[in-house]
């Protein structure tokens, strides 16, 4: 396929497709159709992409070459079940980085994964270059194409397996996801005490500084990676007020440091 003459429809309206489907058009690539359950939604993205909507399955475009699923990870086989009387020898991708491009095996002859390593919401526009996109296809003029177009619209583009997506995305939600959690925890302890959640916005910075420069084990540092136990005690005693939070500060100690032997109760001692 020609990229810059491929026709290009998406499927769903949510946040990936909004941002994937700006940058599409903002790179010359042509976004012809926009497919979604809900008529408000595919409405509105089609009005900001200037181009067709349905959200009828049977509407897709007969002569479309690439069909571009951005659903849910629980909606990718069932809309591809639909989709699949309709889509004729286009390739169809999904975006997730959880579900296995095979996912769509029994549905079309041509498929595979475009998947962009990023967290997206609609307030903030993603910086496209620094974007990771793992791309992957049953077909392997499939897997030129999607590298083409990742690096139309990016920078850093890698052929990603199922088996090795799956474990990047163990490791992303363990760096977004769970890191994101503990700073929400962290704002909730610092609000009871009238404290600013701006105050540990260097701290923030400076860890994923040192995480980015060098291995994060090698940058640990805190009360658990020394075996402060004093320093311990004191925290899980403040946090009984919060057992679920008491429960995640013990467990993430004793995972920093496995010869730390923390009791259910809030007490602390380093194994001997």
């Amino acid at each position: 396929m020609q990229i810059k003459s491929t026709k290009i429809t998406l499927v769903g309206a949510g946040r990936i497709a909004f941002h994937l489907g700006k940058r599409l058009q903002a790179k010359g690539l042509r976004v012809v159709q926009v497919l979604n359950r809900s008529e408000g939604p595919a409405r509105n993205l089609a009005g900001i992409l200037r181009c067709d909507w349905s959200d009828d399955w049977s509407a897709l475009d007969p002569e479309v070459d690439w069909v571009l699923l951005a659903v849910r990870d629980d909606a990718i086989a069932e809309v591809g079940a639909a989709l699949a009387p309709f889509a004729n020898t286009a390739l169809v991708t999904h975006t997730s980085g959880a579900t296995p491009g095979t996912v769509l095996a029994p549905y079309f002859e041509r498929f595979g994964v475009f998947y962009p390593l990023q967290t997206f919401s609609g307030e903030r526009n993603p910086v496209w270059s620094k974007v990771p996109f793992c791309v992957d296809a049953n077909v392997p003029q499939d897997v030129v194409f999607l590298r083409k177009i990742a690096k139309v619209i990016g920078n850093l583009v890698y052929q990603v397996t199922d088996d090795q997506r799956a474990v990047l995305h163990v490791a992303a939600v363990f760096a977004n996801n769970f890191a994101n959690h503990c700073f929400a925890i962290a704002e909730k302890i610092l609000e009871e005490k009238q404290l600013p959640f701006e105050m540990l916005h260097p701290l923030m910075e400076e860890t994923l500084v040192k995480a980015l420069q060098d291995s994060p084990a090698d940058m640990q540092t805190g009360p658990a990676v020394r075996g402060d136990v004093e320093t311990l005690q004191r925290h899980l005693h403040w946090l009984q007020q919060h057992p679920a939070w008491q429960t995640l500060y013990r467990e993430l100690s004793v995972s920093i440091n496995p010869a730390l032997d923390l009791s259910a109760t809030g007490k602390s001692r380093k194994k001997k």
